[in-house]
């Protein structure tokens, strides 16, 4: 029986003249290829946070020239059908990337309502 200590000369000795993509454990620049697919995800992330947060800016600012009223000029049928559009895209973008959760429920609520507004102001699809 060998020893423990000379079993780990044995086995590094070994791994060394064998590299470990030959056992199929690891291909050589794999974690190059990882990091640069993390990268990339990381990039798509950060360019949709940046679109939500410009949309939500948008809706807040369409949001302020709604309660404005029409007596500051504002034409407040398309100003509302604006909202109602932008809050729509919010919904669905936050939902299809999982970030409503990161939201105060109330916002979630409001959005919800605008798309709800949405839905109702669609015709329906010929069957």
């Amino acid at each position: 029986m060998l020893k423990v200590c000379q079993k780990f000369v044995l086995i590094s000795a070994f791994s060394f003249i064998f590299p470990l993509t030959l056992w199929g454990f690891s291909k050589e620049g794999e974690e190059l290829k990882i990091l640069d697919e993390l990268i990339a995800t990381s990039e798509r992330q950060l360019s949709i946070q940046k679109e939500l947060k410009s949309l939500i800016t948008d809706f807040y600012a369409q949001q302020e020239l709604f309660y404005q009223g029409p007596e500051k000029g504002q034409q407040t049928k398309e100003l509302a059908s604006k909202m109602v559009k932008t809050a729509v895209t919010i919904l669905a973008m936050a939902e299809n990337n999982h970030y409503l959760h990161l939201f105060p429920p109330f916002f979630v609520e409001e959005l919800r309502r605008f798309a709800g507004i949405a839905k109702k102001n669609t015709p329906p699809t010929p069957a």
